[in-house]
């Protein structure tokens, strides 16, 4: 699970984040938690953190990359327990405390109708988001945390640049099972805007991306994203 020696990833089944969300530790004189999985992961989330020699009350911080339930299901229960502040864009903010319901599919039409009224078996216990992040925004943990603001996924998806470590964790920008591919086209907002977003990550000086879906990718990493970046656009262009 260790990414670098400041970076730990909590993954899902058969550790891919498959069926909950990757969740990310950030181990700085207090804890940063990147995404929290589904419901009931914070038991996991806290076990692990004991493990690595801290307790609930070092975590400081819990960022949100984007509003999904599969990464914000435990995040009511972590926060009630450890008073860690909440980071997330404000886009997403409405959908993380409750303001707006999650929105589920967003395509086909005909299912995002039909489902609709059955959003609470998707949706998450709300929780307030404290500190509201934008593109470009600093974060005071390990070295400096810059935020990318990357619609698309979700209308505030946000991907953390951490460049002491090199690193940069995406969320759902991107996965990488077998090879990099789109986030679920079932719950994208917005496909174009989401290839611009994966376009404008391949500018960065980093080694390793993290995803909330998949194992970490370790080579060729910024070449990797362009090239596929290039060929997914090309793709949309053609035909979806």
């Amino acid at each position: 699970m260790r990414v670098t020696d400041r970076i730990y990833r909590l993954g899902g089944i058969l550790g891919t984040g498959l069926l909950g969300a990757n969740v990310y530790l950030l181990l700085d004189t207090k804890l940063t938690v990147v995404d929290t999985g589904l419901r009931g992961r914070y038991r996991q989330i806290l076990r692990q953190v004991k493990r690595l020699g801290y307790s609930p009350a070092d975590i400081a911080n819990i960022i949100i990359t984007h509003h999904h339930a599969d990464h914000v299901g435990s995040l009511a229960a972590l926060k009630k327990i450890t008073g860690a502040k909440v980071i997330a864009h404000p886009a997403d903010a409405p959908f993380i405390d409750g303001t707006l319901p999650q929105p589920g599919p967003a395509r086909p039409q005909w299912l995002s109708r039909a489902v609709a009224p059955f959003h609470m078996l998707w949706g998450s216990a709300p929780a307030t988001a404290d500190k509201p992040v934008n593109d470009g925004d600093e974060l005071p943990i390990l070295g400096g945390i810059q935020v990318f603001h990357t619609p698309g996924h979700t209308p505030g998806s946000i991907c953390l640049y951490v460049k002491q470590e090199g690193v940069l964790i995406v969320g759902d920008v991107l996965v990488n099972r077998f090879g990099l591919r789109l986030p679920s086209m079932l719950f994208t907002a917005d496909i174009p805007r989401e290839i611009q977003s994966i376009k404008s990550l391949a500018s960065l000086d980093y080694e390793v991306m993290c995803f909330g879906h998949g194992s970490p990718l370790r080579h060729r990493s910024r070449a990797s994203v362009a090239e596929f970046a290039e060929k997914a656009e090309n793709k949309y262009r053609s035909g979806p």
